[in-house]
């Protein structure tokens, strides 16, 4: 990241009392500031070519620290990960900067949180944006690791979230934060494949950070950002970001879908997928893996760009 955004970075105190550390940048003219939400197991440093990007063409920028990572509020408590209450936190920061006419753009787990603000909170924003789709899991009350791990199995011919049998257990902070060079290069893959044998298995990612194990990292994964990430998740540790997934497998989320009308549980605004999609969405194909505005900044960048300037360029 451009070393002179850093100093842009504020913290805010949100209505449930939650720190958060988040970049501010002011938009240029009548462009719209670009809302940036990231997944696990990441900072908004994984935004760095998109804020280096948009900001430069006169773009406004908001890019928090999600809950449990960097400088914002780290709760042990998997009750604090809902995500209506995650969609407020940013509109409390939105609030706070005084931006209105927003994009919002979620990445990994930010994608869930990006969901929530385009059902319950439509009316703020232009557009969103998915650099991944939401997780493969059934809609409603979750089931179950293993029952979803079944169905993908029975839908797929394989599992896709075997590494949740290890992120559900209660050592698997501990053995994350004792092994973090390996548990980074299985996040950060050079080969987007190595996931089929160690992150879809069940019990194959916790052998491997066990273990301390190894895989080529993505070239994509600079050697500033991956001395971020180690110096972030080492400060940080990993009982709070695991409890996005907690969240899930403890049922915190079950009744978000029960709290909206049935009439907005659909897309209104104008929306991006950067990975696939059905209906009459923008749809880009990249041929990258999961992390695209990493393995593909400029296709990704120029993409989204061309989509926010066609298609909302009359309310822009």
């Amino acid at each position: 990241m451009n070393e002179s955004l850093i100093s842009e970075y504020k913290d805010i105190i949100t209505s449930r009392g939650l720190t958060y550390h988040y970049l501010s940048l002011t938009a240029v003219g009548d462009k719209p500031t670009l809302l940036f939400v990231h997944g696990f197991p990441s900072t908004s440093y994984d935004w760095y070519h998109q804020i280096n990007y948009f900001s430069e063409r006169g773009f406004g920028v908001v890019a928090p620290d999600m809950l449990g990572y960097g400088g914002t509020s780290k709760p042990t408590d998997a009750s604090s990960f809902l995500r209506t209450a995650i969609a407020q936190d940013l509109l409390d920061i939105l609030d706070a900067e005084k931006v209105q006419k927003v994009v919002a753009i979620g990445h990994d787990w930010g994608s869930p949180v990006i969901s929530v603000l385009s059902m319950k909170h439509s009316d703020r924003f232009l557009g969103f944006a998915w650099a991944t789709v939401p997780y493969d899991v059934p809609a409603g009350p979750f089931p179950g690791i293993d029952v979803v791990l079944e169905l993908q199995t029975k839908t797929y011919g394989r599992p896709l979230l075997g590494y949740w049998k290890f992120f559900e257990q209660e050592s698997a902070p501990l053995i994350i934060e004792k092994n973090l060079e390996s548990f980074i290069s299985l996040a950060y893959p050079d080969d987007p494949d190595d996931w089929l044998t160690l992150i879809n298995v069940p019990g194959a990612s916790q052998a491997f950070v066990e273990s301390g194990k190894t895989t080529k990292i993505g070239s994509y994964f600079t050697d500033e950002h991956h001395s971020h990430s180690l110096e972030s998740l080492r400060k940080g540790g990993l009982m709070s970001p695991l409890n996005w997934y907690h969240s899930v497998l403890k049922g915190v989320n079950d009744h978000i879908m029960d709290e909206i009308p049935e009439e907005n549980q659909f897309i209104r605004k104008p929306a991006f997928f950067a990975k696939y999609a059905k209906g009459g969405l923008n749809i880009v194909e990249f041929q990258g893996g999961h992390w695209v505005q990493l393995e593909e900044p400029d296709t990704f960048n120029k993409e989204l760009e061309g989509w926010i300037r066609d298609t909302l360029q009359q309310s822009c």
